[in-house]
């Protein structure tokens, strides 16, 4: 007679409060766009610090921005991020980013995860983006990344969803840049890509000098209304930078700094959501 099996170890109870988490982030996942399957708005620091106005905007540590600005990297570049939403342990945001440039094109790849043991979402992103000449002064920049989106909930499995994300941006002088971008354009496998959340975004980037960058997004979601996001960056002197920005729907307001030293930039940001509170964001960039 073979010996009876072991019984299974099940591990604590989740407390109460993880357990809430859990229910409202599932809830979250599936009822609220434009964040789909519970996605959060995967920026850097220094996209946060500015509202999230990423359209026309290059160099975000997270590579959730406008893919296209991969192609204005003069160098390969790697980063890494994070964030702890609203100041709560279960709701960390780690992740990281490569972009290697060769000739007119670049390469790009991130990785991110956001939740805790009884929810966590993941998402994997890789692309290409290319510098198109036209005229004898003129460049466009095109860049598409593939994004595969997984939310695993406890006891309730993880689906996954894989979908496209395709952007431009045209410099119209050497102080003004125009980029649009469309989120999760189409999907084309998963058992959940019909609930991606589809999203528009055009934004300008104005920058007269070194010392002054300014940007500006507007972006519509399906079955949301119009949102709109701004930010200034000064740079205070060679190696210190600081910044601030506000977005709406939700209404959020934000700031940071950013410090480099040689090939190594650090960012902090803090951004404060009208009716959650504060959540701070880190980001590391080191390019070669």
């Amino acid at each position: 007679m073979p010996p009876a099996a072991s019984p299974r170890r099940a591990g604590p109870p989740p407390g109460p409060r993880r357990l809430l988490l859990a229910f409202l982030l599932a809830l979250f996942a599936t009822h609220a766009p434009p964040c789909a399957l519970g996605q959060p708005v995967l920026y850097g620091a220094r996209s946060t610090a500015l509202g999230g106005a990423t359209a026309a905007l290059p160099d975000d540590a997270a590579g959730q921005g406008n893919p296209a600005t991969w192609a204005q990297a003069n160098a390969p570049a790697a980063s890494l991020h994070g964030a702890q939403w609203y100041g709560l342990p279960e709701l960390k945001l780690v992740g990281a980013q490569l972009v290697a440039p060769a000739g007119q094109s670049a390469i790009g790849g991130s990785v991110s995860a956001f939740g805790f043991d009884l929810y966590r979402h993941i998402t994997a992103t890789g692309g290409y983006a290319r510098r198109i000449g036209f005229g004898s002064h003129r460049n466009v920049y095109a860049g598409a990344r593939a994004e595969w989106n997984q939310a695993y909930i406890a006891d309730y499995g993880q689906p996954g969803a894989l979908s496209l994300t395709a952007g431009v941006l045209f410099p119209v002088t050497p102080f003004v840049s125009l980029g649009a971008v469309a989120y999760r354009l189409t999907s084309f496998a998963g058992p959940l890509r019909a609930d991606l959340s589809r999203r528009l975004a055009a934004g300008a980037l104005w920058s007269p000098s070194a010392a002054l960058t300014l940007v500006v997004d507007a972006a519509k979601a399906i079955r949301s209304p119009l949102s709109a996001s701004a930010g200034i960056e000064i740079r205070m002197v060679d190696a210190l930078v600081a910044r601030g920005g506000f977005a709406s729907g939700p209404r959020r307001t934000s700031g940071g700094v950013g410090l480099r030293v040689a090939s190594m930039r650090a960012d902090f940001a803090v951004q404060k959501h009208d009716a959650l509170g504060w959540t701070p964001y880190l980001s590391l960039h080191y390019s070669w």
